[in-house]
């Protein structure tokens, strides 16, 4: 089993060595393409980014307590999001809107918007988050503001669980402060702190998941199967607010039939708990909304058929965006689920089938890289959009309790050449770990390797928005820290042999 760990990390190293390289170009193309602004604002957070570096490694050369260090970078995390947090008073705009009218509607004892072919049956894995919506606005007199505030509690547990999941990976206390630090700074964790997705509420269920999931493979865990089941259980809540569920669960397989010391039982075990902790869960708060009478179809199943996704997805003109003509589709044939899937895979047939190879190469690439350069990934668009139109709409306006609506930095363009250059840096970083993989084998690493395949394969075949690999952003931030040397050298993963 070491032979197949083994030959499996080498050929994630030499894919990863050419799979990178396309993003770090595409990052550093991006001054080019996109011309960002190096305003006096970008080189204010140059300096304090400098100065935080500075005084991290200052701290740690000379030996200061580390809890100070980690209470410090925790402090400044909370100051950068409360000052993003006053810089701008962000709508929620198309799906996030939607969603919060839903929830208006939802708390006045319609779910209309959840039968027939309306648009959260088409699109079902938003339920949970229009359920949430309505929890806030029923509970708080100013839901906009409670949401963003709860927004920054959320990423500030992002930050803490990435320091322990660094722990986890490196047993390195120093590199794990390095992480906590990144993380404090990481630009699109700082700017979805505005947005009104579901993705805020997703992402520390999805690092609790995976923190859990790492211990089970700790030297002589009496709990690993407690810790797997619960993994799976906080993966399971993740999906119900951001359908990524599946990828994950196909990454934990494979990690524990490629990567676990022990034999082929209790292999077998370990995933039928992961799945039945994930799936269980799933099944019950589905059917238990249909019981109720709040939605009609299962979760996992909407009224529109996912071969549409797959249908915008493969769309050379829109590069495998949403576009409009896609979406037509479904009225097209009057939303019977049958036609419309049946009409959609005849499209994608003939797209795949009539355009050169080459066309294809060149057109998957390209939404490959496009899907992960962006270093705040759609988060400052998300936060400023509809702003510049919404400050007379009074109903937003009333809720955050204003007279008019503010935004003193434009981020998107005035923060845009620091966005990018600080992405681009964490991105080399990752890149140049790839180098240094083979003398130090830490094969608790791969399972990130793992989730990045899985997540581009979903985004390579469905549809692509910078907001749907949002979740995942963080990995470079954990992928940077192979860069550097390590304390320990780990060549070995879980069971009764040992651990990483």
């Amino acid at each position: 089993m070491k032979n197949i760990s083994y030959k499996f990390n080498k050929f994630l190293n030499v894919a990863f060595k050419i799979l990178f390289l396309f993003i770090l170009i595409g990052s550093v193309e991006y001054f080019n393409k996109e011309e960002p602004d190096n305003t006096i604002i970008s080189r204010y957070f140059i300096i304090i980014t400098i100065t935080l570096v500075g005084a991290t490694y200052y701290g740690l050369k000379n030996k200061y307590k580390k809890s100070l260090i980690v209470t410090v970078i925790l402090m400044s995390a909370l100051i950068i999001r409360f000052l993003w947090f006053y810089n701008i008073d962000s709508i929620p705009v198309g799906d996030f809107n939607r969603m919060f009218i839903c929830a208006g509607d939802f708390l006045d004892g319609y779910t209309d918007m959840f039968k027939d072919t309306a648009y959260m049956a088409r699109f079902p894995h938003m339920s949970m988050t229009v359920l949430y919506f309505a929890l806030i606005r029923g509970t708080f007199s100013n839901p906009l503001l409670a949401i963003r505030l709860i927004n920054i509690v959320l990423s500030m547990f992002n930050v803490v669980l990435l320091f322990f999941i660094a722990k986890e990976v490196f047993d390195d206390e120093n590199k794990s402060i390095w992480v906590c630090l990144i993380s404090a700074l990481y630009p699109p964790m700082i700017a979805y702190n505005n947005v009104y997705c579901s993705e805020n509420i997703a992402v520390p269920l999805l690092l609790l998941s995976i923190w859990m999931f790492l211990k089970t493979f700790n030297k002589n865990n009496s709990k690993k199967f407690l810790l797997l089941f619960s993994s799976g259980i906080s993966l399971c809540i993740t999906h119900l607010f951001r359908p990524i569920g599946y990828v994950m669960i196909i990454a934990y397989i494979m990690y524990i039939f490629i990567y676990f010391k022990d034999n082929i039982k209790t292999k077998i075990v370990m995933n039928l708990l992961m799945v039945l902790a994930f799936v269980i869960p799933l099944v019950g708060v589905s059917y238990t909304l249909i019981g109720l009478n709040i939605t009609e179809n299962p979760l996992w199943h909407g009224t529109e058929p996912p071969s549409i996704s797959i249908l915008k997805g493969t769309n050379l003109e829109s590069g495998g965006r949403w576009n409009q003509d896609d979406s037509e589709l479904f009225d097209e044939y009057d939303r019977d689920y049958e036609k419309v899937d049946k009409a959609a895979k005849e499209v994608i047939k003939k797209r795949l089938t009539e355009n050169s190879p080459k066309d294809l190469l060149k057109f998957y690439t390209l939404k490959y890289v496009n899907q992960w350069y962006t270093g705040d990934f759609g988060g400052f668009y998300w936060s400023e959009d509809g702003l510049d139109e919404a400050y007379n709409k009074t109903d937003y306006l009333d809720m955050m309790g204003k007279n008019e609506g503010e935004m003193f930095i434009r981020l998107s363009k005035e923060g845009d050449f620091y966005t990018q250059l600080f992405f681009a840096i964490v991105l080399l970083l990752s890149y140049t770990g790839l180098y240094r993989k083979n003398k130090i084998k830490n094969y608790k690493i791969d399972i990130f390797y793992i989730i990045f395949c899985g997540i581009s394969l979903q985004c390579l075949i469905t549809e692509s928005q910078d907001r749907y690999t949002y979740p995942f952003s963080w990995l470079f931030i954990i992928l940077s820290m192979t860069a550097f040397s390590s304390n320990v050298n780990k060549d070995s993963t879980g069971g009764k042999n040992g651990g990483t």
